[in-house]
């Protein structure tokens, strides 16, 4: 029996990178799927913020998918997900922080201004300006490498990895196009797919549009 448990929700991006990063790390755990849209009463117990992920590791608890994964780098680090360099490892973090606080805002208010053409427009232009922002600033500047951060898969890939899993029902149902200039985004797209980590934990494209036309049911109601 592992010591470790995950509570997951199969549709949940946040889950699945910190799935990931556990499969990445080969630690064995026990994977719970919690329903986030009828979730048991007994689950707030273990999450105080009734979300997942949470992570139960001998005993003590720890939410916040971000955070999860930096606590089982610096726990587990026989198999490594950030650059031993602190530089680099301070450019990791800066990354993460630009998926948080800038990729994945952009992404939302496609869903958020599903109703508002005008607004839908400038949406798709700042989405266009981030993803040719990544091309340029991150992936173009690598000295070799089709990771994020080069030639070692990072926190960096696993942060990103499912919010562009779900790009093809952004493209579907919001008309969201990746820049034909990002080349080697799409080149580290491809390697991504061909994770175990990712093969383990992916949801086809069907899925999301299908949990995605359900939100905007429910924010429609």
């Amino acid at each position: 029996m592992s010591n470790i448990k995950i509570y997951s929700f199969d549709k949940c991006p946040y889950a699945q990178r910190s799935r990931m990063a556990l499969i990445e790390k080969q630690l064995p755990f026990e994977l719970i799927e919690i329903d986030v849209y009828n979730k048991p009463d007994w689950f707030l117990e273990i999450s105080p913020y009734g979300k997942v992920p949470v992570l139960v590791d001998e005993g003590k608890t720890i939410y916040e998918s971000a955070i999860i994964n930096e606590y089982l780098e610096e726990k587990y680090p026989e198999i490594p997900l950030m650059p031993k360099d602190y530089f680099e490892r301070a450019r990791a973090r800066i990354w993460i922080d630009y998926g948080s606080n800038y990729y994945l805002p952009a992404c939302v208010r496609l869903l958020r201004d599903n109703k508002d053409d005008a607004q839908q427009d400038k949406n798709h232009k700042k989405l266009r300006e981030l993803l040719i922002y990544i091309e340029k600033e991150c992936f173009e500047k690598n000295v070799s490498g089709d990771f994020w951060m080069g030639e070692n898969l990072t926190l960096v890939d696993l942060h990103y990895a499912p919010f562009f899993e779900r790009f093809g029902a952004y493209k579907h149902l919001f008309n969201a196009e990746w820049p034909k200039e990002c080349v080697r985004i799409h080149r580290w797209w491809d390697l991504m797919q061909e994770r175990e980590s990712y093969e383990k934990t992916y949801l086809p494209v069907e899925s999301h549009i299908e949990t995605y036309s359900n939100m905007m049911q429910r924010m429609a109601s």
